[in-house]
Parts: C-alpha cells; sequence; structure tokens
C-alpha cells in the first residue's frame, strides 16, 4: 500500500448522528468498510444516501435512528451517549518499515512516555500511532482506543463472486455490500448468462436466487449448482429464496439439493453481512 493510499482520509465534517452511528456500529463489530451497506440495508436507502448520511453532514430523521438502534437491541439514547464523546480517528500505526491503516480515539497529551510505549503524535496532517523514543520531535498523546481492520482477513480482496437475482436492484444491492466487504462481484439476471459465465470458469464463489422468473416461467438454479459442483467441488455455492411461504419454492428439494451439493441457505431477506461471512469463512483454509 502506498503513502498516497494511506494519507486517503474520509470527509472531515460529519454530523453529530453520524458520529454516533458510527459509535454503535463499531461497537457491534461491523468494520468500517461494511458500515454504509449495513445501513443501506437496515434503513432501506439506496447504497449513496446510506453512504452519505455517514461521511457527510447529511440530516438523519430521529425515526432512522431508532430504527438502527433498535436493530442492534439499543434504544435511541444509548445509540446518542455512545458516540457524543469518542469519535475515532483515522491513523496509520509504524511498526518498523511496515505502515498499516488503523483507528484511534486520542486520549491526554502526555509529557514524558514510557520508551517503546505506543503513543499518537501528529505528522504534517496525518495521526500516526508509533513507539515512543528518546528523540520524539513533536507532541505525544495517550491512545483510549486502537483498532486495526486487516484489508481483507480472510482473502476476500482476489474472489470473483456470481450474483443472480432476477430482480436487478436486488442483485445490485448484494454486489454494492460485496464490494464494500473487498469481494469483486458480478450481478446477473439471466439463468442463460450465468451458466455460460460458470462453464468458463470465471467464479470463485456464486450467490444464487434459487426461482429465476423468465417470460411467467419459474425455474430453479439446481441444474446451474449441478453444473458448477461438477466442476469445483469446493468453491461456496449461497443459494437465496423468498419464496418458499408462499409454495413456490419446493422446501424438500432445497433441501436435498443442500445435501447433495454443499449449499449454504439463506430465506430472504437475508442479512448481507450474513451473506458476505458465509462466503467468507468458506475462503478461510482449514
Amino acid at each position: 500500500m502506498s503513502d498516497n493510499n494511506l494519507q486517503k482520509k474520509l470527509p472531515q465534517k460529519s454530523s453529530l448522528a453520524a458520529i454516533c452511528v458510527r459509535a454503535l456500529l463499531e461497537r457491534h463489530g461491523v468494520p468500517r468498510s461494511q458500515q454504509s451497506a449495513v445501513v443501506t440495508e437496515v434503513l432501506g436507502l439506496s447504497y449513496s444516501q446510506g453512504n452519505r448520511r455517514l461521511t457527510t453532514n447529511a440530516t438523519w430523521e430521529l425515526e432512522e435512528l431508532k430504527v438502527l438502534a433498535e436493530h442492534f437491541g439499543e434504544t435511541l439514547a444509548e445509540l446518542i451517549s455512545i458516540g457524543q464523546h469518542e469519535e475515532m480517528e483515522d491513523a496509520i500505526l509504524v511498526t518498523g518499515a511496515t505502515r498499516t491503516l488503523c483507528r484511534v480515539v486520542p486520549g491526554p497529551a502526555v509529557h514524558k512516555p514510557r520508551i517503546g510505549a505506543l503513543v499518537l503524535t501528529k505528522v504534517d496532517a496525518d495521526w500516526m500511532v508509533q513507539p515512543a523514543e528518546h528523540n520524539l520531535a513533536t507532541q505525544a498523546y495517550d491512545i483510549k482506543r486502537l483498532l486495526v481492520e486487516p484489508a481483507s482477513a480472510t482473502s476476500a480482496s482476489s474472489r470473483r463472486i456470481a450474483v443472480l437475482d432476477d430482480h436487478p436492484e436486488s442483485a445490485q444491492l448484494i454486489v454494492l455490500f460485496l464490494k464494500t466487504a473487498g469481494f469483486e462481484p458480478i450481478a446477473f439476471t439471466n439463468l442463460d448468462r450465468i451458466t455460460a459465465a460458470a462453464a468458463a470458469g470465471e467464479f470463485d464463489g456464486y450467490v444464487l436466487d434459487w426461482i429465476i422468473v423468465k417470460d411467467t416461467i419459474h425455474d430453479t438454479v439446481r441444474d446451474l449448482v449441478a453444473a458448477i459442483r461438477a466442476r469445483d467441488a469446493h468453491c461456496p455455492i449461497i443459494v437465496l429464496t423468498g419464496q418458499m411461504r408462499n409454495g413456490v419454492a419446493d422446501e424438500t428439494e432445497i433441501a436435498a439439493a443442500m445435501a447433495k451439493y454443499r449449499l449454504k441457505f439463506f430465506e430472504k431477506p437475508a442479512p448481507l453481512p450474513i451473506i458476505s461471512a458465509a462466503l467468507a469463512s468458506s475462503f478461510i483454509p482449514g
């Protein structure tokens, strides 16, 4: 990662509501890279609307904050209180010749830090986390909280994922979320096209709507799944459907396919972080 990339910053002017929401999401283990997508999904916004609420001074509705708080099992008062005093700052963790993006909550100034202890300093416009030295030239600050998020804890960045849904909006929402998680997703709305692409071996994993409608005819992806599994015995295949309750999707058929082809199944509307985590866990060795 270049120093130029390390120095990229999020917009500095965020509303108090955005600060509180970010604190809520971090408290519940949502990585920074996935926060806009989570807000988008929970509130039913477009991705750009969700992203603007978190990265600019865009207005939040009180009801939106309440919905987010309740989604994570907290009250509106708790959401507002947790972010008021401890906004995290982007920083760079320096360990030898290695530089790693991190985020910190600055503490009070320290005048004689213990040699070797991690301290926070300001170099030009950047916060730097580094071991204290005898000749530390700038003011050092204590670190109240330090968060390091690997760019790809699950080797997602090189994984191409095919996403199939006959509703373009649904396919695009999944694609946007998977991009924030570091995958390289490609959206399909046509069963024939994804079948041809899969035959060429272009993908490392699949997120497939079980029922695809074409010209009023309901078809399943069972044959596609069988073809994928015949070529690749281990790639993750996630199947989704929202049509079991109305009887269009046959739960017995889905169960048989899960057993035979080692599928992961979620009923719509499936939480996007869970879909992402299911994919990521499939790429972890062992």
